[in-house]
C-alpha cells in the first residue's frame, strides 16, 4: 500500500513539476529571488509638504471610526501593537524653549514642524533558536492580560520592550486602526484578536530607547516618504512551503507533498537603514498591512509601496493558487449573505481581512508572542 501511494504521488508530483516549469522560468526571467529595482530615497515630501502630509494622516485618522471585533468568551486574547510617528527636526531648528502642545492643533502650529521630515518606528525582533519568526520586523506591542484595557496592554508592553512611555505627555494618541482576526490556517481557528493604535510623539527630540535584548534586537525610525514614493524601490518575495505540512513528523512524506503542492511565495520590501552597518529590516505580512492602511490615509495609491501592498501571494503551482482564492471568496460571500445588515464600510474590511489570510499564510504570529 505505501509503495502503491508513493508511486501515484511520484507521479503526480512530476506532473506538476512539468505544469509549473514555465512560470517558475518566466517568473525568475533568469534572476536571483532578489528583485533589485531602481530606488529613489528622496521623493521630496520634507518641510511644509511633508508636514501638511503628516497632518492629513493625522486628522484623518483621529476622525475615523475604527471596525472593532469584540473578543468572544472563548477566546478572549487581544494582542496591541503601536505604530509611533514622529516629526524629524533638524537640531538646528529645535527651539530653546517651547510648550507642549496638548492637542494635535497645537502640535502642528509649533514652528517646528515645518522644516524636517515625518517618520514612523519599526522594531526588529530578537534571533532566538527555535523561533521561526526570529529577526522579523514588528510594530512594538504584545498580548493582553487578565483585566487590561487594550490601552494599558499596549502602553505596558510598548514600555518593556523598548522603553517607550506612551502615557507621558510627550506622546499623543492619534487614533486606532481597524482590529483584525487572527485565525490558525490550518483549522481557522481564532487565535487572537489584533488592536493596531497610532500615536504621534509631540516633542523635537526622541527620549532615549531601552530596548529589551531578549525581545527586541534594533529599533528604526523610516522616514514616511519612503513608502509615499511612486519611484520603484527594491523588494524581495519571501518563499516558503504551504505551511500546513510544517508540523509533520515523516520527513520523506513532508518532502514530497512539498514538491507536490509547490511554494507561495510573500511580497516583502526592505527598509532603507540609516547607517552602512544597520541590519536588514524586511517588512512583510502583517505589520506590511498595517502600514499599507496608515499609508492610504493620505490617498496616496499611486504609490509604489501601496501597489506593491496589494498584490496577492504567489503559488507557484498556479492550480493551488486558483483553488485557495476560491474558497477564501466563497467564505466570504457566505458571511456577506449571513450578514445582511453590515455597512459597506465595515464589510469592506471584513473582506479585505479575509482575503489578506492569502497574503499572510502563518504569517500572523510575527507581529504577536504567543509562545509566552
Amino acid at each position: 500500500m505505501k509503495v502503491l501511494l508513493f508511486t501515484l504521488c511520484l507521479i503526480y508530483s512530476i506532473q506538476a513539476a512539468v505544469i509549473v516549469t514555465n512560470q517558475q522560468l518566466e517568473a525568475r526571467d533568469g534572476k536571483d529571488e532578489v528583485i533589485t529595482l531602481a530606488q529613489d530615497a528622496k521623493s521630496g515630501l520634507t518641510g511644509a509638504l511633508g508636514s501638511e502630509i503628516l497632518k492629513k494622516l493625522c486628522f484623518t485618522l483621529s476622525q475615523r471610526e475604527p471596525y472593532r471585533i469584540p473578543s468572544p468568551s472563548d477566546q478572549p486574547r487581544r494582542g496591541v501593537v503601536a505604530a509611533i510617528l514622529r516629526w524629524h527636526c533638524p537640531k538646528k531648528k529645535i527651539p530653546r524653549e517651547f510648550q507642549k502642545p496638548r492637542t494635535l492643533e497645537e502640535f502642528f502650529d509649533q514652528s517646528w514642524v515645518q522644516e524636517g521630515e515625518a517618520e514612523i518606528l519599526f522594531m526588529q525582533r530578537a534571533t532566538r533558536k527555535g523561533d521561526r519568526w526570529s529577526g522579523h520586523v514588528a510594530f512594538p506591542g504584545g498580548k493582553n492580560e487578565k483585566d487590561e484595557t487594550d490601552e494599558e496592554t499596549v502602553c505596558r508592553e510598548v514600555r518593556e520592550e523598548i522603553g517607550v512611555d506612551l502615557k507621558s505627555d510627550d506622546y499623543l494618541l492619534v487614533g486606532q486602526l481597524d482590529e483584525r482576526e487572527i485565525s490558525s490556517i490550518r483549522d481557522n481557528k481564532l487565535l487572537m484578536i489584533l488592536v493596531p493604535y497610532v500615536y504621534l510623539q509631540i516633542v523635537p527630540e526622541s527620549p532615549p530607547f531601552e530596548l529589551q535584548t531578549s525581545e527586541v534586537a534594533a529599533v528604526r525610525w523610516v522616514p514616511l516618504s519612503f513608502f509615499l514614493s511612486s519611484q520603484v524601490l527594491d523588494y524581495t518575495p519571501i518563499t516558503e512551503p504551504l505551511s500546513i505540512f510544517r508540523h509533520m513528523k515523516r520527513r520523506w512524506l513532508k518532502s514530497l507533498l512539498n514538491v507536490m503542492l509547490g511554494t507561495i511565495s510573500f511580497t516583502s520590501i526592505d527598509l532603507p537603514p540609516t547607517t552602512a552597518s544597520d541590519n536588514v529590516f524586511r517588512l512583510w505580512g502583517l505589520t506590511m498591512g498595517m502600514t499599507k492602511d496608515i499609508i492610504k490615509l493620505v490617498d496616496t495609491k499611486e504609490s509604489f509601496f501601496y501597489k506593491l501592498t496589494t498584490q496577492s501571494p504567489r503559488f507557484s503551482r498556479v492550480d493551488i493558487g486558483w483553488f485557495t482564492m476560491l474558497i477564501t471568496y466563497a467564505k466570504v460571500y457566505w458571511k456577506r449573505i449571513c450578514h445582511k445588515n453590515v455597512s459597506g464600510r465595515v464589510y469592506r474590511s471584513y473582506v479585505s481581512a479575509h482575503i489578506s489570510k492569502l497574503r499572510l499564510v502563518s504569517a500572523a504570529m510575527e507581529t504577536i508572542k504567543l509562545e509566552h
